[in-house]
């Protein structure tokens, strides 16, 4: 039982990160209706929960293979390309989110090997260069999510 409860704690406070809940990409309060790009919404949706069951991941936590955390940029990089075909239906701050976003994935990219060891390496440098990449891709994302 003690063990049980010692487990618990981890789980709660993210092994030692200080945090009782995972970041999310969630919709802004308005209705998909409303959205210049509605047909886009439940895959900018997907790919939003996607980046959210990854981030475990990042803590050396393993993660369900159906989560497909291996292709994660290859899948942000793809409904990107797709909101950027119709960016002229967006308001200026869609289409100055695709540019964040998209700078972000060029900034995360050599980061991949980093994502796919579990967000660790014995380079301190990189660790931080990788880790604060990707904390400005989910937040960008966020953003495009949210103007899209």
């Amino acid at each position: 039982m003690r063990y049980s409860a010692l487990a618990l704690v981890f789980l709660l406070f993210g092994c030692g990160s200080g945090t009782t809940s995972l970041p999310t990409i969630t919709p802004a309060p308005t209705s998909s209706s409303v959205s210049p790009l509605p047909e886009l919404q439940p895959r900018l949706d997907a790919i939003g929960v996607l980046l959210t069951a990854c981030i475990p991941r990042l803590r050396g936590e393993p993660v369900d293979p159906v989560d497909n955390c291996a292709h994660l940029m290859p899948d942000v990089t793809g409904v990107l390309d797709e909101v950027d075909k119709q960016a002229a239906k967006l308001p200026p701050a869609g289409q100055a989110a695709i540019a964040e976003t998209r700078r972000h994935l060029a900034e995360i990219a050599p980061c991949e090997p980093w994502f796919a060891a579990g967000g660790v390496s014995a380079d301190g440098s990189l660790n931080a260069r990788c880790d604060k990449a990707w904390d400005a891709l989910f937040k960008s994302y966020n953003a495009l999510r949210n103007a899209v």
